[in-house]
């Protein structure tokens, strides 16, 4: 696999991510202007703290081309066991740990029917999502579950910080080719297999992918809980505004290239221009608006980004090594191609020997000819003129032999005829009759 040094590879997004950082800090300020206290009640953190563990979870499902449309119902499942265990009499730490594993059960559920069957991971997990949907809304029976006791929190810094920390992390780990090309075997490349197909490293970027995506989901939906004070059904949960943050971040919908910043600017976003649109008083229909045109925004940045990765970073010096269509690794990038060698004599309009090509055929001792090599001996026989005007005599055409010219015999002439005429009968043929 070519290794592409990421500074170049990352260029585009690094540009767009400045822009990013421009966004994020009018957004601050809008907020900041609505309403100052806003920050000091540190509820701040704790929107960031929620919906980016969601949007990091989906990243890393579309870093690793197995794109979870589940977390929504995964963060709500994980929020309603919290709920339910805290208000129980477990601890909170119990109850935290439990409710995450449960995601983490759904995630490996759909992964291993995502890497064993080769199918695709967003219709998968789309409809593994509307599963736990339905046993959550049978389960709660569109109630919602309060969160009583230790179970509340209002301090979410340290979460907030956790986020950033491993959206960063992951975000580093994916620049590099080896683990991008390890953790993408399920992304689709022109002139590999069949997308169809299974292989080992299927299984794995699904595990990866899917569970990891699913893990996180549920630690947001953990904090949404401790936060809110209740475990609330939602059919799509946190997922519309994940998948803004996310490619407003430019993380590739073809599993593909991201950023390093972007998710973490992306959160901070869209979670700021939900917060700044309650602060004005916006009416829900405006907020879902709002988020589908930051969405729309994030998918037009997404298709930029690729074509100018594809100008900087083409996609088949990351491809990682893919099987051609005929099961063989493409060479690498700089590796010279075969030079193949032309006997002499060749007839015109093939390109004589290359550098470091293979050395000429010997001449053959034996049997035919080899292609473009005269014939050693020459064959017996007469003459051949050849027809070909020599430089300096005048445009005449000299009779040029192709063979050297016995030199003349003395005696007398040789009669017999030549190989494979009939023999000339004798003049007394047939005999006279006896008188």
């Amino acid at each position: 696999m070519t290794q592409v040094r990421p500074m170049r590879e990352l260029a585009p997004h690094l540009v767009w991510e400045a822009v990013l950082l421009l966004a994020a800090g009018a957004v601050v300020a809008g907020q900041y202007n609505a309403n100052s206290d806003v920050f000091s009640r540190g509820q701040v953190w704790g929107g960031i703290a929620i919906l980016g563990f969601a949007a990091c979870g989906l990243a890393l499902s579309l870093r690793t081309a197995t794109p979870n449309l589940a977390i929504g119902s995964i963060a709500v499942l994980s929020g309603w066991v919290f709920a339910k265990m805290v208000n129980d009499g477990t601890s909170v730490t119990v109850a935290f740990i439990v409710a995450v594993l449960a995601a983490a059960g759904v995630g490996v559920l759909l992964a291993l029917l995502v890497g064993l069957t080769a199918l695709p991971a967003w219709g998968v997990t789309l409809g593994g999502g509307f599963i736990v949907s339905a046993a959550l809304l049978e389960a709660t029976e569109g109630r919602l579950v309060p969160v009583t006791g230790d179970g509340r929190s209002s301090s979410f810094g340290v979460w907030a910080a956790v986020f950033v920390v491993v959206s960063l992390a992951g975000a580093v780990l994916f620049t590099l080719p080896a683990v991008r090309g390890f953790l993408s075997a399920n992304r689709p490349v022109a002139g590999g297999d069949d997308p169809g197909r299974w292989r080992p490293a299927k299984l794995v970027g699904a595990l990866v992918g899917v569970t990891g995506s699913a893990v996180l989901a549920g630690v947001s939906g953990v904090l949404s809980a401790r936060l809110t004070s209740a475990a609330a059904f939602s059919d799509s949960g946190q997922l519309p505004y994940a998948l803004a943050a996310v490619l407003l971040g430019g993380v590739s919908l073809f599993g593909r290239r991201a950023g390093v910043f972007g998710v973490v600017l992306g959160v901070v976003i869209v979670d700021g221009v939900r917060r700044w649109e309650v602060l004005e008083g916006a009416s829900a229909a405006i907020a879902l608006l709002t988020t589908g045109a930051l969405a729309v925004v994030g998918l037009i940045a997404v298709w930029l980004l690729e074509l100018l990765g594809r100008r900087f970073a083409p996609l088949a010096a990351t491809a990682g090594g893919s099987p051609a269509p005929g099961g063989f690794p493409p060479a690498p990038a700089g590796f010279p191609p075969p030079a193949f060698a032309y006997p002499p004599g060749s007839p015109a309009g093939i390109p004589a020997q290359s550098a470091g090509g293979f050395p000429p055929p010997p001449l053959p001792t034996s049997g035919g000819p080899a292609f473009g090599q005269p014939t050693y001996p020459p064959p017996p026989g007469p003459v051949i003129p050849q027809p070909w005007t020599v430089p300096g005599t005048g445009g005449a055409a000299p009779q040029v032999p192709s063979q050297p010219v016995s030199p003349p015999v003395s005696g007398p002439p040789n009669s017999d005829p030549p190989p494979g005429y009939p023999q000339t009968p004798p003049p007394s043929w047939p005999p006279a009759p006896n008188n």
